[in-house]
């Protein structure tokens, strides 16, 4: 395993601190509404679950990549 100053690489850092400013302040004021209804929830929920789910998929993309470098090493 590589030695480095960070944890994981900084546009991954950036990456999750932008999903998670969309799931709170401020992020959270832009989707402050009920309507529009989508698949039956209000915006808000949805727009929650939504990036809870881009924040998943970033969590998939950085364990692949680190496991890369692993095996690489």
């Amino acid at each position: 395993m590589k030695n480095r100053k960070y944890p994981m690489h900084p546009a991954m850092m950036v990456y999750f601190l932008i999903c998670a400013m969309a799931m709170i302040w401020p992020g959270a004021t832009l989707a402050n509404h009920i309507e529009p209804m989508i698949i039956g929830l209000p915006f808000y929920l949805f727009w929650y679950f939504a990036w809870l789910l881009v924040t998943f998929v970033g969590l998939i993309i950085c364990y692949q990549i680190e496991n890369d470098e692993e095996d690489q090493a």
